[in-house]
C-alpha cells in the first residue's frame, strides 16, 4: 500500500492553483499588449441592455486518480468515472465600460450528477445535487468573433439524493472555488456560445487539507464540468434608460465644450 504525506499532497494542490492563476494572468496580459485591434464583441452605446439570461446545458465526468504519488490506494479496487448530467440557468451583467480586468459577472441555479464506481465489489455512487454559482469572468478577444473566457467562482451545492450501494460517502453541502476556461464564439449578432471545462480549484466545505479532488470511497475523484453556454443580448426596456459609454476623447471634447458654454 503506497501513501503519500499531507504536506507533499498540500504542496501540490498549492502548486496547482499557482499555475492556474499564472496562465490566467499571462494570456491576458500577452493578449492586451500583443493583440491586434478587432472589432468590438458587443456595442456599449445602449442598443443593448448591460444584463440578461442565458442557459448551459452540459454534462459531468468524475476524473479518478489513479497515479501513485497522489495517494492512489489500488487495495480498494481500481476507480472509474461516469458521465452525469448537467444544466444550469442564470444572469448575467456586464461591468460599466465594459469592466477593466474583470468584465462580467454571472450567477446561476444548476442541477449537476457525479458519478463514478470502484469495480471491487461493484461500488456505485450517484450524487445529484442542486447548487448556486457565481463567477467573475475575464475575456481575451482573439478575433472578431471569437474569445478565451476565463472565470474564477463559487459553487454551493446541496446534495438531493444519493443512489449508492453502500453508506453515503460525503457531506450533504459543498462549499467550492473553482476554476473555468472556455472559448466563446459570436454566433450572431445578439447570440453567444462558450463552451466551457470547469474544475474545483479549493474544497472549502468539505474541508480536505486544501485538495481540489473529492474523497469518496477509499479513492480521490476530481469533478470536471464540460458545459455549452448559450448567452443572448437583449435590447434595453423602454422604461430604462441604458448608460452610454463614449470614447474618452469625445467625452473631454464634449466637457470642453459644456465649459465654453
Amino acid at each position: 500500500m503506497i501513501f503519500v504525506r499531507k504536506d507533499r499532497l498540500l504542496k501540490i494542490n498549492s502548486k496547482m492553483i499557482i499555475l492556474l492563476f499564472a496562465c490566467f494572468i499571462s494570456c491576458s496580459v500577452f493578449s492586451q499588449f500583443h493583440g491586434r485591434k478587432h472589432q468590438p464583441l458587443m456595442e456599449l452605446n445602449g442598443v443593448y441592455a448591460m444584463n440578461g439570461w442565458f442557459v448551459s446545458p452540459g454534462t459531468t465526468f468524475m476524473l479518478p486518480n489513479t497515479l501513485k504519488f497522489l495517494g492512489y490506494d489500488k487495495s480498494d479496487g481500481k476507480p472509474k468515472g461516469r458521465l452525469g448530467l448537467y444544466l444550469e440557468f442564470g444572469r448575467y451583467n456586464i461591468f460599466p465600460e465594459g469592466g477593466a480586468f474583470f468584465n462580467y459577472m454571472d450567477y446561476s441555479l444548476a442541477y449537476k450528477r457525479l458519478s463514478g464506481s470502484v469495480n471491487k465489489r461493484s461500488k456505485i455512487f450517484r450524487h445529484n445535487y442542486l447548487l448556486g454559482n457565481f463567477n467573475i469572468n475575464n475575456i481575451i478577444q482573439l478575433s472578431d468573433k471569437t474569445f478565451i473566457q476565463n472565470s474564477l467562482g463559487a459553487n454551493l451545492d446541496f446534495k438531493l439524493w444519493e443512489r449508492s450501494n453502500d453508506a453515503p460517502t460525503n457531506q450533504r453541502l459543498l462549499f467550492s472555488l473553482h476554476y473555468k476556461i472556455g472559448y466563446g464564439i459570436k454566433f450572431t449578432k445578439t447570440i453567444f456560445i462558450i463552451p466551457s471545462l470547469e474544475t474545483p480549484i479549493l474544497n472549502v466545505k468539505q474541508w480536505e487539507k486544501a485538495k481540489s479532488t473529492y474523497g469518496i470511497y477509499n479513492n480521490r475523484y476530481r469533478p470536471l464540468i464540460l458545459s455549452f453556454r448559450i448567452l443572448w443580448l437583449r435590447k434595453p426596456s423602454r422604461a430604462a434608460c441604458p448608460p452610454v459609454y463614449a470614447h474618452p476623447d469625445d467625452k473631454a471634447k464634449q466637457d470642453a465644450y459644456m465649459m465654453g458654454h
